[in-house]
């Protein structure tokens, strides 16, 4: 393969029609524009200029060779831009898998800001109803979810971002509507509606604090989406116990009310790949994750903003994925 920077100067050299002109044009010596034209004249076995009194004559083989390369060096011009955009996080791919808690009220805003700031950036985004764990087994780069701890520690880097509680989601006439807090117990006769998997680990955590409390939670109702759970709570026939960040999402016909203590908590987390923690793009979400996680913390009563005392040790730089 012939060296591109010998075809720099050769295209120089046509160009210009004079070794002293190049070599003040690419700040080289006379004598290196020399050595670099003879080198490609041995590799290419064509003779590039010829001698003409006290300058030289370029030939047509050159002004040939010259013109096809302009060609090549022009698409490793444009290779070297798109590193360059890359390495910024100007361009390419990331992809963020999010649990659907955050789904409505973070991820729409999160997007729009990504894409303002980064607009030649492909965003995918993945709901994945899942923890921060199994996110990161899907192909994710950046993933927000529950969890407990950094998997894959020496791939993956971790930041809590949130500690919440659970709220009971009821009619906004429902008797307990006005209450400030309300106890499991409270609603163990009510029908129960429920858009996580009963035998989710999600599910799991709150009929553990509903068994110690001495009964078991009667659903009846256990639908795939969150708003359609709320559909049904809205009748006044049903009741659901969500996390507390998810308050931020309700109709105005229903009501959301903290558990009284004993109750169960959870960490929201958000975890990067270590190989991209430090492109621009990338830390740029992270950056905005915290943002909105410490305003729903100001908004929503029982939340407790964990950024400012999550440390944060990117890796070292990295490019994204090229966009297809």
């Amino acid at each position: 393969m012939l060296d591109p920077g010998k075809l720099r100067v050769l295209r120089s050299v046509v160009e210009t029609g004079s070794i002293r002109a190049s070599a003040e044009a690419l700040g080289f010596t006379p004598s290196a524009i020399s050595q670099h034209l003879t080198s490609l004249r041995r590799e290419t076995g064509l003779e590039l200029v010829e001698r003409s009194g006290r300058g030289i004559l370029v030939t047509a083989h050159a002004r040939v060779l010259a013109a096809e390369a302009g060609h090549a060096l022009d698409a490793l011009a444009a290779l070297d831009r798109a590193v360059e955009d890359l390495r910024s996080g100007r361009t390419g791919t990331l992809r963020l898998g999010y649990a659907t808690s955050i789904a409505a009220s973070w991820v729409p805003e999160l997007a729009q800001q990504v894409r303002r700031s980064f607009p030649d950036l492909r965003l995918e985004l993945v709901l994945r109803d899942c923890s921060c764990e199994d996110l990161v087994e899907a192909g994710m780069d950046i993933v927000v979810g529950e969890g407990a701890g950094d998997p894959r520690t020496e791939e993956w880097e971790g930041h809590d971002i949130l500690e919440e509680g659970y709220i009971a989601i009821l009619s906004a006439g429902h008797p307990l509507a006005g209450r400030s807090a309300v106890h499991l117990q409270e609603i163990a006769d009510e029908a129960w509606a429920t858009d996580d998997p009963l035998e989710s680990f999600w599910f799991d955590r709150i009929g553990a604090a509903c068994r110690a409390a001495g009964f078991s939670p009667r659903v009846e109702v256990n639908p795939g989406d969150f708003p359609t759970v709320l559909g049904f709570v809205a009748t006044g026939d049903y009741v659901t116990v969500q996390p507390s960040v998810i308050a931020s999402d309700l109709r105005p016909d229903v009501v959301a009310i903290p558990l009284a203590p004993p109750a169960p908590r959870r960490r929201l987390r958000v975890q990067v790949r270590r190989a991209i923690s430090r492109n621009p793009a990338a830390q740029f979400i992270i950056e905005q994750i915290h943002a909105l996680a410490a305003k729903r913390a100001r908004e929503i009563p029982g939340l407790v903003d964990l950024s400012a005392a999550s440390p944060r040790d990117p890796a070292p730089a990295a490019e994204l994925d090229p966009v297809p």
